[in-house]
């Protein structure tokens, strides 16, 4: 039986004496029988370091590979580069801002938090087209500010739903989604603040100069 955990630390050394210090609370209490509820094994799964590598890996081989064809379906709808490689780099910011983040919370990255990552890349291209459209229509009697806000009152809408839909996911299964549930509101929440609002600007610049 194996039972593993993180360890927190401003260094490699003191994230070590904090793990071990976690193991030698948890092992008190597994011996002594003092939990204060009574324990109910919701998963077992044991996988292997170099399997485990293994896995992370062909995550973000599948994410690249993800984001690929999603540019493309991007180009065949828009047919014009000039809107296809911003919001390729506007995609690929979000990932890396969100791994970034998320390092910065020293929240574990597990294959669950890495579905959570991709999970957001769709709405997060969603909203670029919702936005890419607005600025595309060129109505006169809109300015570009007001275009963008009428494409905003949209994605804040989809973002509050989103979140509300990942707040149950923080406890259920014993935790074992609580991953996918932080990096999907990480990646939604980088998206919508700041993101969406630089491809924005972006997006005005290239279209309208």
């Amino acid at each position: 039986i194996a039972i593993s955990g993180p360890g927190y630390g401003e260094s490699e050394q003191a994230a070590y004496d904090a793990a071990l210090a976690q193991m030698n609370k948890l092992q008190t209490v597994l011996i002594t029988g003092s939990l204060p509820v009574k324990i109910e094994i919701e998963k077992l799964d044991s996988i292997s370091p170099v399997l485990g590598q293994e896995f992370i890996k062909n995550s973000f081989i599948t994410g690249f590979i993800a984001i690929l064809a999603v540019t493309a379906a991007i180009y065949v709808r828009y047919r014009k580069i000039r809107i296809t490689i911003p919001i390729l780099i506007t995609t690929m910011s979000e990932v890396i801002l969100t791994l970034g983040t998320a390092a910065l919370l020293q929240w574990s990255m597990d294959l669950a938090s890495i579905a959570g990552i991709l999970a957001a890349v769709g709405p997060g291209v969603n909203d670029q087209i919702v936005i890419t459209d607005e600025v595309l229509k060129g109505e006169q009697l809109l300015s570009w500010k007001e275009r963008v806000k009428r494409a905003f009152f949209v994605i804040m809408a989809a973002y509050a739903t989103m979140v509300a839909a990942m707040i149950p996911l923080w406890g259920a299964g014993a935790g074992l989604v609580r991953g996918f549930a932080v990096t999907t509101v990480i990646g939604i929440t980088v998206g919508v603040f700041i993101t969406r609002p630089a491809y924005a600007s972006m997006i005005d610049r290239i279209l309208n100069k």
